[in-house]
């Protein structure tokens, strides 16, 4: 379900005024900010967090699989997805914040604060813009409730 939706927004996204700013803003890196160590700590801390979240499902395939079975090339496989469904909501993303900033007549870096927030800036802005945005609207909180229990209960317990 994630991935359709974010393939209809990047979709929608890439047809409004300004989405190619937002794009080249994000695969373009700026060089001087490379240098700065708040981003590589921001950037390292971006994927402990995100592979953090499958933890428990690492877990799992170490414990709860065939004694045989190769749990390094399944780890390797979903730290794989993990990084390529990261890439993929960024395009989606800067999609939407080139469109704001286009809207707004400011910088893209201006348009949205950092942090988990982004995304109750952004994607509700994303899907205002779809028609039937109520429709829409709803599957995408339904999705991102949905989303949220699945990880609450599959986190391992620390009893």
């Amino acid at each position: 379900m994630p991935y359709v939706i974010m393939t209809v927004l990047l979709i929608r996204g890439a047809l409004l005024p300004g989405a190619a700013d937002g794009l080249l803003y994000y695969i373009k890196p700026s060089i001087s900010a490379l240098s700065k160590p708040q981003v590589w700590y921001e950037a390292a801390q971006q994927v402990f967090f995100s592979v953090g979240a499958g933890f428990g499902v690492h877990l799992s395939y170490a414990s709860y699989n065939n004694f045989n079975n190769n749990c390094y090339r399944d780890c390797l496989i979903t730290s794989l997805v993990n990084a390529f469904t990261s890439f993929y909501s960024g395009l989606v993303i800067f999609t939407y914040l080139g469109y704001m900033a286009f809207k707004q007549k400011t910088d893209i870096g201006t348009v949205a604060t950092d942090g988990p927030g982004l995304v109750f800036q952004v994607y509700p802005e994303a899907v205002a813009t779809l028609p039937g945005s109520q429709f829409w609207s709803c599957l995408f909180f339904l999705m991102l409730i949905s989303l949220g229990a699945k990880n609450t209960l599959t986190a391992p317990s620390t009893l």
